[in-house]
């Protein structure tokens, strides 16, 4: 095996490891089915980020999801509310990512911004997950506004979350 191939490989078991040692500390942070190996690879490294950093990966996966509607406002105290809740920069590189084959809703203008965000980012990131088991286990650690609002549908999820992580990826999110 090559240098870079050990140390994937590494980078792989220890990253089970932490999902197991995690899964193993909240007995009720899953559905209680059996998880091999295999599956413990597949929760995403943010599920186990600290809670400011996976907090701040939900805003933006939430203003990429409200971004075609964003690109909309005129309204300044609008966009300044935005600018100041995910930074100006990433609320610039959002604005600027290309636009998803889909609609976002329109944000309405009553509603505390930071919630729509926080609410429609959660929807997103669990819409991302492929298995009860994950979306079971991050749940908990993810804010809980809107969290009665229905999950992204997966081919929508997985681009948004792809390009949250991308736009956090210059910022060392972890």
């Amino acid at each position: 095996m090559s240098r870079p191939g050990i140390v994937a490989a590494r980078a792989l078991r220890a990253h089970r490891a932490d999902v197991a040692r995690a899964l193993a500390a909240e007995p009720t942070a899953h559905d209680g089915d059996a998880i091999d190996w295999a599956q413990l690879a597949q929760l995403p490294p943010w599920c186990l980020w600290a809670p400011t950093a996976r907090a701040r990966l939900v805003r933006i996966v939430g203003a990429l999801f409200a971004a075609p509607s964003m690109r909309l406002w005129i309204a300044g105290t609008q966009i300044e509310a935005a600018r100041a809740l995910i930074g100006p920069d990433l609320f610039e590189r959002a604005l600027g990512q290309p636009a998803l084959p889909m609609q976002a809703p329109p944000l309405p203008l009553d509603e505390e911004l930071a919630a729509l965000l926080d609410g429609a980012g959660r929807a997103v990131l669990l819409g991302s997950l492929g298995s009860a088991w994950m979306r079971h286990f991050a749940a908990p650690r993810l804010p809980l506004a809107g969290a009665q609002s229905a999950l992204c549908p997966l081919s929508i999820a997985l681009p948004l979350v792809h390009q949250g992580l991308q736009l956090l990826g210059s910022e060392d999110a972890r």
